[in-house]
């Protein structure tokens, strides 16, 4: 597991792990404490409005290969102390890669930053 401060010191990013299929290659992360669960411009429950955060992710192989940006999910951790999600990128990795280097993007509405995390991928997978 990796632990980085994110969103200018405000929360703290957990990789949780990283998987691949032949189809995608997913991040699994933690985000704590929890990130707001209302939609941008609404207000939340203790009525203030706090920034509604977006994350995406970009990926680029060591032979150059690039992946695109399929989705996730998140949601708030059983115990409520922090967000849980998934990020994926595909295709699955190429048969050639040795290693990955995911870029997760944060963005708040007015600051935009990005982490780069790098994986080993197995010589089996693709």
């Amino acid at each position: 597991m990796k632990n980085v401060s994110v969103l200018g010191g405000r929360h703290e990013l957990t990789v949780e792990g990283f998987a691949t299929t032949t189809e995608h290659m997913e991040l699994h992360y933690r985000l704590t404490p929890p990130l707001p669960q209302s939609e941008p411009d609404e207000e939340n429950k203790a009525g203030n409005h706090e920034p509604y955060v977006f994350l995406a992710v970009e990926a680029l192989d060591d032979v150059g290969n690039e992946y695109l940006d399929s989705g996730g999910a998140f949601g708030l951790s059983p115990d409520g102390s922090s967000t849980e999600g998934s990020l994926s990128v595909q295709p699955g990795p190429y048969a050639d890669a040795r290693s990955v280097t995911l870029h997760l993007i944060l963005f708040d509405g007015t600051h935009e930053e990005t982490h780069a995390f790098t994986f080993p991928l197995e010589a089996a997978a693709g």
